[in-house]
């Protein structure tokens, strides 16, 4: 008669995984029923415990089935099963790494792009992990062609140079640091082609007011959605020097507008 070797907890634990933690005997699963291992094969005719004579039972069903095999078939059947299963999640595993392999080079190849592009104008400086890292974000929220965009932009409004003609450090980290902002802009004046002009009429305000509330933009598109031209508000705004002065004038005319929405 064959002696029975333990089963490691190891090769247990394996074989309750492939089985899901369920009697492949009755298919009821933990934590209803207590699991113990199984022989495919007994014991006492050959069987071992190699995890492919190895099946998860529950209690009752293991006390109760004694020395009775599990049909050949069936076992079989189960054992192709599972090969298959498991061949399926490697290839989609693959097929997963591979598509990452490839956005992980896409990106690599637009962040080198962008970086040729960037630095190629700042002549005698290097972007810093910062201003890499800010490129990289940029290109994984807009795409190639738009952060181009902005960088020409950033480099012909920022960049300054020295008394030697050179590309002073604190311009270019002025440039990069512009570049979300451009970015969102951008993408706001395509989606929004009048918020060009609105930002334009806020740009101007910078330059004569001493201070200019935070929602200007919010509030002039607003107006001008109700029915207000720009060229009224570039006439109000060259007509006065305070902020306070625009501002209650986009207030009178939304609150006008609101009246007429309400009758």
């Amino acid at each position: 008669m064959a002696e029975r070797k333990p089963i490691p907890k190891k090769t247990r634990f394996e074989v309750f995984k492939r089985d899901n933690f369920t009697c492949q005997y009755c298919g009821k699963s933990a934590p209803e029923v207590v699991l113990e291992i199984d022989h495919i094969k007994p014991v006492k005719e050959g069987g071992t415990n190699g995890i492919m004579n190895l099946v998860t039972s529950c209690r009752e069903c293991n006390s109760g089935k004694g020395a009775r095999e599990l049909d050949d078939d069936s076992a079989i059947m189960k054992q192709k099963k599972q090969l298959e299963e498991l061949n399926e999640r490697r290839e989609q595993l693959e097929m997963m790494m591979d598509w990452r392999s490839e956005l992980m080079d896409l990106d690599d190849t637009a962040l080198g792009i962008a970086l040729w592009q960037f630095e190629g104008s700042l002549e005698n400086h290097h972007l810093s992990v910062h201003g890499r890292d800010t490129l990289k974000r940029l290109i994984k929220k807009y795409s190639l062609e738009e952060v181009l965009d902005a960088i020409d932009i950033a480099v012909n409004q920022y960049l300054e140079r020295d008394d030697e003609g050179l590309i002073t450090l604190q311009s270019a980290a002025n440039a990069i640091s512009k570049l979300p902002g451009i970015c969102r802009n951008k993408r706001i004046e395509r989606e929004k082609p009048y918020m060009s002009e609105l930002f334009h009429l806020r740009s101007i305000m910078l330059k004569r007011f001493w201070y200019v509330g935070k929602d200007v933009l919010y509030r002039m598109e607003r107006a001008y959605k109700k029915g207000l031209s720009v060229e009224s508000m570039r006439q109000m705004i060259f007509s006065t020097h305070r902020w306070s002065d625009f501002n209650e004038y986009l207030s009178d005319f939304l609150r006008e507008a609101d009246s007429y929405g309400e009758d």
